[in-house]
């Protein structure tokens, strides 16, 4: 096990830590589930020739294990158990933010088996057993990516010279409707794109990646805002915090794939008043 690692297990208002400084320290080969997750993979053969042909290709669902000793005195142990049971609630989904071998990511899990505790005697220190599933098999990075289409670019040069009557121009908004961005991930991410109309009216805004977009009818006034979720089991778009149920028939709620995509803001008209951020978590096999 890596010297250096940090644990993090929040469920509600608790929070456990695992790592070298606390009380819960990993025991040697405690980990199950973090570098990878297992494959489910069939082929079905064919009737009259060699071979077959797959029949089902994916990643099985991810279970993860815990084994770790807690060394504290029998007030605090106390403490900690009380808090691991509590935490262990089948109908509560779980984060778990781990740093291990150097990189930091996080998964949602659900407790799958009940906390065990093994002493050999009473005042031993005990060793603790956790399980959990996670319904997203992926790992997540620790921080979204975050693209903005518009952005400030300043005007201002050394020596200032200004002249009575001619005024300042700090800056200009540079407006971008289009740009590269790399997923480091291993598998593909939805992304979440937000754009506002600024100072005008954006007909019919949508976003693309490659020959995919996702189109909406509708006009944004001054102020309006446009969100696009495309990320699993959160695809929605919502117009002003609000669902908004009418999108272009050819739509597709695309992803990003591993590696350079190009992806752009589109309208049929006013892309001088779009202000858009796009914003992605790449998605990890393990850690």
């Amino acid at each position: 096990m890596e010297k250096n690692y940090r644990i993090r297990i929040t469920s509600g208002e608790h929070t456990l830590e695992l790592s070298p400084d606390s009380p819960c320290r990993l025991l040697a080969g405690g980990l199950s589930g973090f570098d990878c997750t297992g494959l489910d993979v069939s082929v079905r053969p064919y009737a009259s020739r060699h071979g077959g042909y797959p029949e089902r290709r994916r990643f099985a669902e991810r279970e993860l294990g815990m084994v770790f000793e807690i060394d504290a005195d029998e007030e605090e142990t106390e403490v900690l158990r009380r808090r691991i049971v509590t935490m262990m609630n089948p109908a509560r989904t779980c984060e778990i933010d781990a740093e291990i071998y150097g990189v930091r990511r996080q998964i949602s899990v659900i407790p799958c088996g009940e906390a065990v505790f093994v002493r050999e005697t009473m005042h031993d220190r005990p060793e603790v057993s956790l399980e959990f599933v996670a319904p997203d098999v992926f790992f997540r990075a620790a921080e979204a990516s975050e693209i903005v289409f518009r952005d400030p670019v300043p005007l201002l040069t050394s020596p200032l010279s200004f002249f009575a009557g001619a005024g300042m121009t700090t800056g200009i908004f540079r407006t971008t409707d289009t740009t590269r961005l790399f997923n480091e991930g291993d598998a593909a991410c939805g992304i979440v794109a937000e754009i506002t109309a600024d100072g005008g009216d954006i007909v019919y805004p949508g976003i693309s990646c490659g020959e995919d977009f996702i189109i909406c009818p509708v006009t944004l006034s001054d102020g309006d805002t446009l969100v696009i979720d495309t990320r699993d089991r959160r695809k929605n778009i919502y117009l002003n915090g609000e669902q908004y149920f009418a999108f272009d028939r050819r739509s597709t709620f695309f992803s990003l794939p591993p590696g350079e995509n190009v992806v752009a803001v589109l309208c049929d008209d006013g892309t001088e008043y779009i202000r858009a951020k796009l914003t992605y978590v790449p998605l990890y096999f393990g850690i």
